[in-house]
């Protein structure tokens, strides 16, 4: 498939394109922001069954393991991860926050996005919607991006406190973060663990998908609880790092 360029508009919050291409080895469509800066969302075109991003397979791969009654994802863009939720997990109580209220009509008309009965879309800044709720979930996903970074409202401390406060007894935590895991680009991702460490017995990061080298920016996911759910490495495919394992140069270096 030739990349095609599907519509470009610009909403109060930027610039996002919608292209028809392939999309590592997949024919996709992909929801762009900025010029081409970052891939938001995207929509495989073929007959496999994952998703088309490593990390909403994941994402979607702990959902299904948990089975959780309530899940509140704070990001939305082009709705394809509560899309498959949806379908998943039919009884589920889904709420999504996306900032950008442009984005949901974009996804219902180029990504065949509809919400479900039991699926509530808010739109409003994460952070906003945690300091002026009182629901608590299951499960909370945060898969919020300014382009191919996290918004600092959601990552510093009182935001994980506050997110931790939105989960019921046993509940789950989970981000999605694009980073190295050694090297400079690697701040953000460790930097978080240790600022969930700070509200959770147990924190895990997840690569998303089994690239050639931890020293190039990645997604991963990072989960944090309190009360360890057994069976999640076999649930998400991938083990956790260890951060304790000695640096392997084949590995992490591409040699």
């Amino acid at each position: 498939m030739s990349d095609q360029l599907v519509i470009a508009t610009d909403t109060a919050h930027g610039h996002y394109e919608i292209r028809d291409l392939n999309y590592e080895g997949r024919e996709a469509r992909v929801l762009y922001s900025g010029q081409r800066q970052a891939a938001q969302s995207g929509v495989a075109r073929d007959d496999q069954p994952d998703l088309l991003f490593d990390y909403n397979q994941r994402l979607r791969e702990l959902t299904n393991y948990v089975r959780p009654a309530k899940v509140l994802l704070i990001g939305g863009g082009a709705f394809t991860l509560p899309l498959a939720l949806q379908a998943d997990l039919p009884d589920l109580e889904l709420t999504v926050v996306e900032y950008d209220p442009e984005l949901e009509p974009l996804a219902r008309q180029y990504f065949d996005w509809q919400p479900g009965p039991r699926t509530r879309v808010v739109h409003a800044d994460g952070r906003d919607y945690l300091a002026q709720s009182s629901e608590q979930f299951d499960l909370i996903i945060v898969d919020a991006f300014s382009h191919d970074m996290i918004p600092t409202t959601l990552v510093e401390p009182a935001a994980v406190e506050a997110l931790r406060q939105h989960l019921l007894p046993g509940g789950l935590l989970a981000y999605n973060v694009i980073a190295a895991y050694y090297g400079r680009r690697a701040g953000v991702l460790h930097e978080l663990a240790a600022t969930a460490g700070e509200q959770f017995s147990e924190v895990d990061i997840f690569p998303a998908s089994l690239k050639v080298s931890l020293w190039l920016p990645q997604n991963f996911v990072l989960i944090a609880q309190m009360k360890t759910q057994p069976g999640l490495s076999s649930a998400l495919r991938f083990a956790p790092i260890d951060a304790s394992e000695p640096l392997d140069v084949r590995r992490d270096l591409g040699a």
